[in-house]
């Protein structure tokens, strides 16, 4: 619970010094005094994002529905500003330029900017990657997010897996966001997937609660492994359940005998590919980190985690780093793409 609270008050910190940024930066550019109404302003902007979150997830009706994607469009839009009123002041230093014009400029370009990545975290892309000894066809989805995305989205998502014709769909976790009646009317759209689904835990799947993961994965007839190894037209498939260091994966590979067969690992974080390649794993497939998402955030996100998109390959070991097939929080992505993964035999 107090590990709760300090998070919490650590996001709310931070957002409060973005608005502060933003608002004093926009009012200095539309030279506006800084009266009673921007405080009015900072408290409930601040508070927005945890706010929309927590009663989402707990009520999630339209009204809150409404209340989470204002919020994340503010959230989105409050980054873009940030950076981009960054750049407009250490530019002002050397560009005798009219604040009138640097207003306009900023605003236009930070609106163009939003709109281009809001266009863009809608737009599902399809990467194929060839690996090395893999005997059939796999698509790797990751961080679909159901319930930050609605059902057209979903829908999209559906129809491309489909149209790839895989022999088995591998989930690396963030299937979920929350346990919603519109997140269950959601996931069962799950059931129009055609091949074999197999799917490990994420983060928020945690946050939505294991029992109520269950209880949506079980009408698409999703398998689920926790910790656990099976055999799959024959290539092993481990799952592990998520974690933000690597002795969960240790213990798992640790306990796991050593095989001849084609190996995939799902993990959701993309942590430990060393000691996967250790363990003989044959391809790693991982989401979680959205490649940031929204630039330059990614080198933030690049700070805590070294491999953020694409395929890697160490020691005869591959890494397959989904950029996240959804979107979460912000309804945008710049410099990323909502992918799905089609992973295919080398020829």
């Amino acid at each position: 619970m107090l590990e709760r609270a300090l998070f919490i008050l650590a996001v709310c910190s931070v957002y409060l010094g973005m608005n502060w940024y933003v608002l004093g930066r926009l009012c200095n550019l539309f030279a506006l005094k800084r009266a009673v109404w921007f405080y009015v302003a900072l408290l409930p902007l601040t508070l927005s994002f945890v706010a929309s979150l927590s009663l989402e997830s707990a009520i999630g009706n339209r009204v809150t529905g409404l209340f989470f994607s204002a919020a994340m469009v503010w959230l989105g839009l409050c980054f873009l500003l940030l950076w981009t009123l960054f750049l407009q002041q250490i530019l002002s230093l050397v560009l005798p330029i009219p604040r009138k014009v640097w207003a306009a400029g900023v605003c236009g370009f930070a609106a163009i900017l939003a709109i281009y990545a809001s266009v863009t975290a809608h737009t599902i892309t399809v990467r194929r990657e060839q690996i090395r000894g893999l005997p059939l066809k796999i698509v790797h989805l990751s961080d679909a997010h159901i319930g930050s995305i609605g059902a057209r989205m979903l829908a999209d998502i559906v129809a491309k897996t489909n149209a790839l014709n895989p022999d088995v769909i591998l989930i690396t976790g963030d299937l979920f966001d929350n346990a919603t009646a519109t997140t269950r009317e959601l996931s069962a759209q799950l059931q129009g997937l055609v091949a074999p689904v197999i799917f490990t835990s994420g983060n928020h799947e945690a946050y939505t609660g294991y029992d109520n993961v269950r209880q949506m994965l079980s009408p698409a007839k999703i398998r689920w492994l926790r910790n656990e190894v099976m055999e799959f037209k024959g290539i092993r498939i481990i799952g592990v359940d998520n974690s933000y260091g690597t002795e969960l994966l240790q213990s798992v590979l640790g306990r796991t005998p050593p095989s001849t067969v084609f190996t995939v690992l799902m993990n959701h974080q993309p942590r430990g590919f060393d000691v996967a390649a250790r363990h003989r794993i044959d391809l790693m497939l991982s989401g979680h980190v959205h490649n940031g998402q929204i630039w330059p955030f990614n080198y933030i996100v690049g700070l805590f985690y070294p491999y953020l998109k694409g395929l890697h390959e160490h020691a005869n070991a591959f890494l397959n780093v989904s950029t996240g097939t959804g979107i979460w929080g912000p309804p945008m992505r710049l410099g990323s793409h909502s992918e799905i993964v089609l992973l295919e035999p080398r020829s």
